[in-house]
């Protein structure tokens, strides 16, 4: 199992950080990110708790699905299916007021299950994966940027 760890300060309210990071329509400005699909809506509020989404790049495709949502201080969501196969524990992204802005602290574990050389896909496919969240953020910031 891989765990990513990122952190970056996003120069805009907290709230509206996260608005941003749970409404995932906002990812297809995403550099790398070709297509996302909401699914399912949350059960009380759209990208709550129960909704769905489908996440297209060139390397994957994961269908996730939100575990934990609590506004505007954190949400956790888990794979329900990808392509290429992936064992992930849920992913958690926390939202902390920072006198520059918003701390976002994004935390991701994978691994992909295959038969042969799973240790070896995991590792190819890390940087991907790492790259994918680091464009989110780094989108998120542009978009949401108060100088």
């Amino acid at each position: 199992m891989r765990t990513l760890d990122l952190e970056r300060i996003i120069r805009a309210p907290r709230a509206d950080v996260f608005d941003w990071l749970t409404d995932a329509t906002n990812y297809q400005r995403v550099p790398s990110i070709r297509r996302v699909t909401p699914v399912r809506p949350g059960n009380v509020s759209e990208h709550g708790v129960g909704a769905v989404r489908l996440l297209v790049t060139p390397l994957l495709r994961i269908t996730e699905e939100i575990v934990d949502y609590d506004p505007p201080a954190l949400f956790r969501y888990r794979v329900l299916k990808s392509l290429p196969p992936l064992h992930h524990q849920d992913g958690t992204v926390t939202f902390d007021e920072h006198p520059g802005g918003t701390k976002v602290c994004w935390q991701s574990q994978f691994e992909v299950t295959a038969p042969l050389f799973a240790k070896a896909w995991t590792f190819a496919l890390l940087p991907a994966v790492y790259l994918g969240l680091h464009y989110v953020l780094a989108t998120a910031d542009r978009e949401l940027r108060r100088d």
